[in-house]
């Protein structure tokens, strides 16, 4: 008797589920052999010098228990321009007593300007002891919880104030890490209500870093008061809320002659890209 799975369409449900099975017989070892030769052909690649391969192998040469092979395949992909492998290469070593030979794939890492790399690059010159390693220590736990953020931000603010007349502000600020690791702040303030109550000022502000996350700030301003026609004078405290290099949030409360007491809630954004906006457009 004829199956019914090769009679003409329609086909029973059963034969569909049987055709099912057949193709998953079919592709799924197909599917197994192609990923396990790519698989195979990373330690090969990664041989041959290949950065990407040797990032992708290292961690792999981790499962499987295998530090010191792991460590040269972080260091190929180091070579390669893969900051997070410089700093495992670094840490690898560390944990082999390879205090000197982890010093540079670290210090690489840290000029890139790696939160990670610089802690760990501290903790090598604690354990290190050499003539000035203390001193370097103690600088780098310094820079450590401001090295990643932006040199350069816009934030915005919205500021709701007991009288009920809520107003805005734009701000521009420099914070390099040549201004004490970012701790101090530089800038230019705008801001401005629906009745026309502007002010434009200078910013200077000093934030401490409790810790990478969170960084309460103090700022002063001055400046002028358009609508009063006088100078203008005040200031804002709040907490900071970092994102790492993209920016951050922001609370706090302010004052000044052009705009009486006031909570404020703003953004950051690392201007960076907002500047090369401009100037791609400027072309």
């Amino acid at each position: 008797m004829e199956s019914p799975c090769c009679a003409a369409p329609p086909w029973p449900a059963a034969c569909h589920a049987r055709r099912v099975t057949r193709l998953f017989a079919v592709v799924v070892p197909l599917l197994a052999g192609a990923c396990a030769t790519s698989r195979g052909n990373i330690p090969l690649e990664c041989e041959r010098g290949e950065a990407d391969a040797c990032s992708q192998w290292g961690p792999e040469l981790l499962r499987q228990g295998e530090p010191q092979q792991a460590e040269n395949a972080f260091v190929r992909a180091c070579e390669g321009g893969y900051t997070d492998d410089c700093i495992s290469a670094g840490k690898l070593m560390m944990a082999r007593g390879e205090l000197s030979g982890a010093e540079a794939p670290l210090s690489t890492a840290y000029q890139q300007e790696s939160e990670e790399a610089t802690w760990a690059l501290a903790d090598l010159y604690q354990a290190r002891g050499a003539a000035g390693d203390s001193e370097q220590a103690a600088r780098l736990r310094y820079e450590a919880p401001a090295i990643d953020k932006p040199d350069r931000e816009f934030f915005f603010e919205w500021r709701p104030a007991s009288s009920g007349r809520t107003s805005y502000s734009l701000t521009y600020a420099f914070q390099p890490m040549a201004l004490a690791s970012r701790r101090l702040m530089l800038g230019l303030h705008f801001a401005w209500n629906a009745q026309g109550g502007d002010e434009f000022n200078a910013v200077m502000g000093y934030q401490h870093f409790m810790t990478s996350s969170l960084v309460p700030y103090a700022t002063l301003l001055l400046g002028g008061a358009f609508q009063k026609h006088t100078f203008n004078v005040g200031g804002e405290v709040g907490m900071k809320w970092c994102l790492g290099p993209f920016g951050h949030l922001r609370t706090g409360v302010g004052s000044s002659v052009a705009s009486p007491l006031h909570a404020s809630i703003g953004i950051g954004i690392n201007s960076l890209p907002i500047e090369l906006l401009v100037l791609l457009a400027a072309h």
